[in-house]
């Protein structure tokens, strides 16, 4: 597939019009494992659901995984957990063709600088929080594509609560600028897979003439058939891409 067969912004958008029902890409025949390792990151979605329907959907296309998760936390609290650090140090270990990440539910806060900062925090409601905040997205996105690798950055969904649902926006505009700016950087958006025609959150969704409860009861976090209908939104577009690039 062509670049010029992606859009210029590097967003994928697949339809979901079959939700659960929506298939895996198969696998390729004589496609090399060894040669697709994919990284899985994020907070407590990749910890649960979500991370296991992403691994299983991506080994049923071929793909070895390996995933790196902790819940409670993203970029804006390296003093609880430093993601570039971590991920640099997995990135080694594994070394990935490709690296999925979703973070963005446990940023919609102010950032706690480094000791040597001249400030101790930037505020939400602060200007700098964009700038500084790409900063940490650009030094993540450093660490798991030192050569040049693959990286897919998952958008955050709609969210229940008006106020929060507009910190995730203003954090997906943010994805989807820094991965337009790499050439090998991909940004997934996933608000389309879990709201409505309009684009807004719900809880249910009729999927596969079932209607089936896809958020948890608080709002944020997936069910485990959210976890699905985000999974099979997500795979076929990566193993899509990877395949492209074999």
């Amino acid at each position: 597939m062509s670049r010029s067969q992606l859009t210029d912004r590097r967003t994928f958008v697949l339809g979901l019009s079959a939700g659960l029902a929506l298939p895996f890409v198969p696998r390729r025949a004589g496609a090399s494992t060894e040669d697709l390792r994919v990284l899985i990151v994020g907070g407590s979605a990749m910890v649960g659901a979500l991370g296991k329907e992403l691994s299983d959907g991506l080994q049923a296309a071929g793909h070895v995984t390996e995933r790196k998760s902790k819940s409670a936390s993203g970029l804006a609290r390296p003093d609880f957990y430093d993601w570039p650090k971590v991920a640099a140090e997995a990135h080694a270990e594994f070394r990935p063709h490709a690296t999925i990440v979703m973070f963005g539910g446990n940023d919609g806060q102010g950032l706690r600088m480094p000791p040597e900062s001249d400030v101790e925090w930037i505020r939400w409601t602060n200007e700098a929080w964009s700038e500084e905040y790409g900063r940490r997205v650009d030094a993540f996105a450093d660490a798991v594509m030192p050569d040049g690798e693959q990286l897919f950055w998952m958008g955050m969904p709609a969210m229940r609560q008006s106020k929060l649902d507009l910190r995730m926006q203003r954090m997906n505009a943010i994805f989807e600028e820094r991965m337009a700016a790499r050439a090998n950087g991909w940004f997934i958006e996933t608000r389309s897979a879990l709201s409505d025609d309009r684009g807004n959150y719900v809880d249910e969704m009729k999927v596969d003439g079932r209607l089936v409860r896809v958020r948890s009861p608080d709002g944020i976090h997936y069910s485990r058939s959210g976890a699905k209908v985000l999974a099979r939104h997500v795979v076929p577009q990566v193993v899509e891409r990877l395949g492209a690039t074999e």
